[in-house]
């Protein structure tokens, strides 16, 4: 990381902390806690999926800009739509935005419902991630709102249970890692779906 990423890490951490005093952003409060099982997770797709340059990526459930943000912060090529119902996480999504002076970042305040249905005149995303969120539902949304060779990548504790994807989603690869100091196994599944 250059001195740069990590000043932004450090800005969104602490900003992080300060707004959740008054929002419910996040119960992990601690910072080792939040570096580890926020930024570093989010992070670790980097090395499960290659981002084509300048990829559209949709953050489905963004809470708090994860994984959302942290990608952004590590690679700026990327376009990404935060996708959040919640009114006060979506205006802490877009101070945080407006802080760290993320470009080419927008928020979409409601749903993935919301998005899907009301899709008409918006660019596809090339990939869709979605950390802490019920896949099955995401899969069954996905086809409008992302392109036909598109990646869905899913942020779980263990391996997809492929009984319950569908017979029209494959799994291309799983990426597993431990986070640090012993805070747990994680995998970034990638998907995709046929027609």
């Amino acid at each position: 990381m250059t001195a740069e990423q990590i000043s932004k890490f450090m800005i969104y951490l602490k900003q992080l902390k300060e707004w959740n005093k008054i929002t419910n952003l996040t119960s992990i409060v601690k910072d080792e806690e939040i570096v580890i099982k926020h930024f570093i997770d989010s992070i670790a797709v980097l090395k499960a999926e290659v981002f084509v340059d300048g990829s559209l990526i949709f953050d489905i459930g963004s809470g708090a800009g994860f994984p959302g943000i942290p990608i952004k912060i590590l690679r700026p090529d990327l376009r990404l739509v935060l996708v959040e119902p919640s009114k006060k996480k979506s205006s802490f999504l877009r101070y945080i935005i407006g802080l760290l002076r993320l470009e080419n970042v927008d928020v979409f305040e409601g749903s993935l419902e919301q998005l899907a249905d009301d899709f008409t005149n918006r660019e596809q995303a090339n990939y869709i991630v979605a950390r802490g969120i019920k896949f099955e539902f995401i899969i069954d949304l996905s086809r409008t709102i992302l392109i036909s060779n598109g990646r869905i990548l899913l942020f779980l504790s263990t391996l997809v249970d492929r009984s319950r994807i569908g017979s029209k989603t494959t799994v291309e690869n799983e990426y597993s890692f431990n986070l640090p100091i012993g805070y747990g196994t994680r995998v970034v599944s990638s998907l995709s779906l046929s027609s």
